[in-house]
């Protein structure tokens, strides 16, 4: 149905990756599910922000992170060739 994952970058950072919901099951807050589940993990762990990569063209995706909290900052380094969006959110 979907998947996702926290890549820890440093004991202050995780980066989420690969949130994605297959297209039968979206429109059913699966995603939100997912990312709820991260912020919790992230919590747990004491993180104090995640970042994520995306492409300004994933308008669905842009709206779940942006209503969790996350802001577009500048692309510090591109690790996606299809990314053009990096985004943080700090606790």
């Amino acid at each position: 149905m979907g998947t996702v994952s926290l890549l820890k970058i440093d004991e202050s950072t995780f980066e989420l990756a690969k949130l994605a919901v297959t297209e039968k099951y979206q429109g059913l807050k699966i995603g939100r599910q997912l990312m709820e589940k991260c912020l919790a993990v992230a919590k747990e762990q004491q993180v104090k922000k995640i970042i994520l990569y995306t492409n300004h063209r994933l308008n669905a995706a842009l709206i779940l992170y942006r209503k969790f909290g996350f802001q577009e900052i500048p692309m510090k380094q591109n690790k996606y060739l299809e990314a053009d969006i990096q985004m943080e959110l700090s606790f």
